[in-house]
C-alpha cells in the first residue's frame, strides 16, 4: 500500500508537470501567434519540451506556413559603369511601410527587413545607370509565397553614322533603346567634313571609343561612358606625315584589347604626291586617352611607284593584333595587282602573315572612293568563343568563264586557304558584265560561337545601281552560309541600301544601315532569316538626305 501511494504521488507529480508544460506551451503560442508557427515533428521518442523549435518561430503541431522572410531580387546584365547604383523600393501594401535597396552589381539581393508570410508587397524600379534598359518582372506578390523578382538589363545600341546636309557629310552618334525601338535623347553631333569622312566605334565593356577623320588629314577620338556622355576632351590621334595638299587619311579602323586594357587604331595615309610615301600605320591608346608612343608604320610604299592602300580592319586575337588591308599594287614591274595584306603586331614592327591575291587586270588598281573596281576587299574581322574569322570580298572569281562577279570569302584563324562562301552572278537581277561591277561588304556579328553574316551586295549594270543588305547565319563548324535573306527588298522596298554594320546582344543581333534619300534604319534579323522589329532612327528631310556613301558603325 505504501509503495502504491508513492507510485501515485509520482504519477501526480508527472501529471502536474505535464499540465504545467501544456499551459506553458499555450501561453507561448498565444504570445507568438499561430500564423508564425512552424510544424514540429513529434514521435514516440520525443518529449513535449524537446519538441519546441527555438529558431525564432515556436510551434507544436503547426502548419507548413513559413516564417518571416526576406524579399529577394535577381539582377542579370546590369552595367554599373558610371557610378550610379540601381535603386529599388519595396512597399508593404498591408501597412504602407517601405524599404529601399541599392544594387551595384549582378546577382541575388535581399531587401533589409523581413516580412511576415503572406504579406502583400510591390517593388518599384527607380533610377539606375543609363545607357541601358532594365525590365522588372515579378514586381508584386505575397512574402514567402513567390519566387525572387527578376531584373533583366541590356545595353542600348550605339550607332555612329553619316548623312548629308546639302553636300556636306555630317557625323552623329545615336543612342537607341532596342527594346522600345526609340532613339534616346538627342543624337550627339561630332563633325562636318569637306571631304569624305571615315569613322569607327568600339565598346570596351566600360566605355566607347569613337574615332573619325575630322578634316581629311587628321584623326580625332572621343571617349564616352555607357550613357554616351563625353569623357574628357577630344583627342588628336594622328595626322598625315605628308605636307602635300592632296594628303589625307583615307581609311581607319579601331579595336579594343581586353588583355592589355588598351585601344588600337589602324589607318591608311595617302601621301598626295610622288614626293611622299603612302602608309599603313597604327597607334595604341590608353583608356585615359593618352597615346602609347607615336604612330608605327606597318607598310610603306614610295609615292613614285603609284601603289596605294584601301579599306582596313583590326582585331585583338588573344595574343596579338591582326590587321588586314587592301594593297593596290601598281608597281610598273608587272601588271596592276590587288591583294589583301594581313599583318600581326603587339608593339613595334609588324610581321606579314600573308598576302591574299584579289584580282588583276586593267582598271583594278582601286582605292578610289567609292571603290568601283575589282580591287575592293572590305576586310572585316570577328572573334567568336573559339575562332578568329576574316571575311572579305574577292573580285573576278569567274574571270575564266568571262563573268564579272565577286565572291564573299572567309579565312578562319588566318590559316590554310580562304574559302568562298557566297557568289552571286546576277544578284537581285543585276548583271555586272560589261561596264558594271559587283562587290560584297561584310558586317558579321556573333553570339558566342553563333555568327550572323550581314553584308552589303553592291552591283551596277549599265549605270543602274543595285545596293542591298543581306543576312545569313554562318555555320561556325564548317563555315557554310545558311538561308540568305535580302532585307532591302522585303523590308525597305526598292530603296538603295548600304553601309550596314552588325552587332549582337544577349539574345538578338541588330544591323544599322542607310537607305539613299530616306534615312538610317535598324533591323534585327534572326538566325532563321526572320525580322522581329524594324524602325528608323534618322529620317531624311529636304536638303538633309542620307546619301552615298552611307556609313554606320553599331555597337
Amino acid at each position: 500500500m505504501q509503495k502504491f501511494l508513492k507510485d501515485e504521488e509520482v504519477q501526480d507529480i508527472l501529471l502536474k508537470a505535464a499540465l504545467f508544460v501544456t499551459v506553458l506551451l499555450l501561453v507561448v503560442l498565444l504570445f507568438t501567434g499561430c500564423n508564425n508557427a512552424k510544424a514540429v515533428s513529434i514521435d514516440a521518442s520525443s518529449s513535449a519540451i524537446g519538441a519546441i523549435a527555438f529558431d525564432g518561430n515556436i510551434g507544436v503541431f503547426g502548419s507548413n506556413t513559413p516564417g518571416p522572410s526576406l524579399v529577394k531580387v535577381n539582377v542579370i546584365g546590369y552595367l554599373n559603369k558610371s557610378g550610379k547604383e540601381m535603386n529599388l523600393t519595396l512597399t508593404n501594401t498591408d501597412t504602407s511601410e517601405t524599404q529601399t535597396l541599392q544594387i551595384s552589381d549582378n546577382g541575388t539581393f535581399s531587401f533589409p527587413d523581413t516580412l511576415d508570410p503572406g504579406t502583400n508587397f510591390t517593388i518599384d524600379l527607380g533610377t539606375y545607370t543609363g545607357g541601358q534598359n532594365c525590365t522588372l518582372t515579378g514586381d508584386s506578390g505575397k512574402a514567402g509565397l513567390v519566387a525572387a523578382s527578376k531584373i533583366d538589363c541590356e545595353r542600348n545600341l550605339a550607332v555612329f553614322g553619316t548623312w548629308f546636309s546639302g553636300s556636306v557629310p555630317v557625323m552623329n552618334l545615336f543612342q537607341v533603346n532596342q527594346k522600345t525601338s526609340t532613339v534616346v535623347g538627342t543624337p550627339m553631333f561630332f563633325s562636318t567634313s569637306a571631304g569624305m569622312p571615315m569613322l569607327d566605334l568600339v565598346w570596351s565593356g566600360n566605355k566607347y571609343l569613337a574615332v573619325w577623320t575630322s578634316t581629311g588629314n587628321t584623326i580625332k577620338a572621343r571617349f564616352l561612358d555607357i550613357e554616351q556622355t563625353t569623357l574628357g576632351s577630344d583627342i588628336t590621334v594622328a595626322g598625315v606625315v605628308s605636307t602635300a595638299s592632296g594628303a589625307k587619311i583615307s581609311t581607319l579602323s579601331a579595336a579594343y584589347n581586353a588583355d592589355l586594357d588598351e585601344f588600337v587604331v589602324v589607318f591608311v595615309e595617302f601621301g598626295g604626291s610622288t614626293s611622299f610615301s603612302n602608309l599603313v600605320r597604327y597607334i595604341r591608346i590608353h583608356p585615359d586617352g593618352t597615346l602609347i608612343g607615336t604612330p608605327t608604320t606597318i607598310k610603306s610604299v614610295l609615292g613614285t611607284i603609284g601603289s596605294t592602300f584601301g579599306y582596313s580592319d583590326v582585331i585583338w586575337n588573344g595574343s596579338k593584333y591582326a590587321t588586314a588591308f587592301e594593297f593596290h599594287d601598281n608597281d610598273t614591274d608587272d601588271a596592276p595587282n590587288n591583294y589583301l595584306a594581313v599583318y600581326s603586331f603587339t608593339n613595334g614592327v609588324a610581321t606579314q602573315v600573308n598576302q591574299l591575291f584579289l584580282s588583276s587586270g586593267t582598271g583594278s588598281t582601286g582605292a578610289i572612293f567609292p571603290v568601283s573596281s575589282a580591287g575592293a576587299a572590305y576586310p572585316k574581322f570577328i572573334r567568336t568563343s573559339s575562332d578568329v574569322w576574316l571575311f572579305f570580298n574577292r573580285s573576278n572569281m569567274g574571270i575564266t568563264d568571262n563573268t564579272i562577279d565577286s565572291s564573299l570569302m572567309e579565312w578562319r584563324n588566318l590559316s590554310g586557304v580562304p574559302a568562298q562562301i557566297r557568289r552571286d552572278t546576277v544578284p537581285n537581277g543585276c548583271n555586272p558584265n560589261g561596264t558594271g561591277f559587283q562587290t560584297y561588304v561584310p558586317s558579321p556579328g556573333n553570339l558566342g560561337s553563333r555568327v550572323l553574316m550581314g553584308y552589303d551586295l553592291r552591283c551596277t549594270q549599265s549605270g543602274s545601281l543595285f545596293f542591298d543588305v543581306y543576312h545569313s547565319p554562318l555555320n561556325s563548324s564548317n563555315g557554310t552560309l545558311g538561308t540568305v535573306t535580302n532585307y532591302s527588298g522585303s523590308t525597305l522596298g526598292q530603296n538603295f541600301t548600304m553601309g550596314s554594320s552588325t552587332t549582337c546582344r544577349a539574345s538578338r543581333c541588330y544591323t544599322s544601315a542607310g537607305a539613299l534619300g530616306d534615312g538610317i534604319y535598324i533591323l534585327d534579323p534572326n538566325f532563321d532569316g526572320s525580322t522581329h522589329t524594324f524602325y528608323s532612327i534618322k529620317l531624311s528631310s529636304p536638303g538633309n538626305s542620307v546619301d552615298f556613301p552611307v556609313q554606320t558603325s553599331i555597337q
